[in-house]
């Protein structure tokens, strides 16, 4: 079957009409029919609910798309492979990656990075982690890197953790309460120990919904019962950990980011005493797709790199 083009056929599946399909294609509709009634007569088999709209697909036509998704897959994959061998250490990496998380990291790595691969270049991808998730499942780049939380549960999805990484509550030194905790608490790996009472005590600045650190802010609230005063929720980090310089409330950042978001005599940042404020970053890619050399490199990178932030849940 593979003597047929399956590009038309997933074209005309994808747009649920000859019409869009032809306008994408940069071909007429009857060539586009004429294609139809080709394959039907190789399949032997009607594969196209013709009197629907948008067109669908019969269960033999269904059957025949998810064949040659796969074909096409398999044939994506060699291709880049080959391509791969040639180009060694070279190529365009497809990064996906959320806004501020690659404003704290990217400028930790891509120097030495880009020194030492000076022919790999990078195209970012810059937005929410679960329209980076969607991006993957479209195959609209090669990996992202993102927190896994919770809600993360994606069978067609692999992951390789960077480093474990706890969730802080920064929080304004000049609250009472936070000074009780800064003068009678223990330490955990530079950070002074709180509990999540305290959000009780100081107005809470939370991040927008679709973000991976609001729902796993989200999920420890909801197990610890507490009922927070909710401020504002913000898109942006940065805004909350300048609104916490005030001492308007408090908000909740990766460990990660904590580290080169300092306002030294405003904002002190608290390893909280909850088990559900540690996930793990992660290279996160589609398990049917190849892998490049250079994508690999560049993960490898980030966990060497990365390696002495990882956080021990033992201790």
């Amino acid at each position: 079957m593979n003597d047929i083009n399956i590009e038309y056929f997933i074209k005309i599946v994808k747009e649920g009409s000859l019409t869009e399909a032809s306008k994408k294609l940069f071909v007429s509709q009857p060539s586009l029919s004429q294609y139809i009634k080709r394959l039907e007569k190789k399949t032997k088999t009607k594969l196209f609910n013709r009197n629907t709209s948008p067109l669908t697909l019969t269960y033999a036509g269904q059957r025949y798309y998810e064949y040659v998704l796969r074909l096409k897959n398999m044939e994506d994959n060699i291709y880049k492979e080959l391509l791969d061998i040639k180009q060694e250490k070279s190529g365009l990496i497809k990064l996906g990656i959320p806004l501020w998380r690659g404003a704290c990291i990217l400028p930790q790595i891509l120097p030495d990075f880009t020194k030492k691969y000076p022919n790999i270049k990078f195209d970012l991808f810059e937005t929410r982690a679960r329209i980076l998730i969607d991006a993957l499942l479209d195959n609209k780049i090669d990996f992202a890197v993102i927190n896994i939380d919770q809600n993360f549960n994606f069978p067609e999805l692999l992951y390789e953790t960077i480093f474990m990484e706890r969730i802080l509550l920064a929080a304004p030194m000049n609250n009472p309460y936070v000074k009780k905790i800064i003068d009678n608490s223990h330490m955990s790996n530079g950070y002074p120990i709180c509990s999540l009472d305290l959000i009780n005590y100081i107005p809470l600045i939370l991040s927008k919904p679709g973000q991976n650190i609001t729902y796993a802010v989200n999920y420890t609230i909801e197990q610890s019962k507490i009922e927070p005063n909710i401020l504002l929720s913000t898109e942006n980090q940065t805004t909350a950990i300048n609104l916490v310089s005030t001492g308007l409330g408090c908000t909740f950042v990766p460990e990660a980011g904590a580290k080169v978001c300092h306002r030294p005599n405003q904002v002190i940042y608290l390893a909280v005493d909850s088990p559900t404020l540690i996930w793990p970053l992660a290279a996160v890619y589609r398990k049917d797709v190849y892998l490049s050399k250079r994508c690999r490199l560049f993960i490898d990178s980030l966990k060497a790199t990365f390696h002495s932030n990882s956080y021990n849940c033992t201790k």
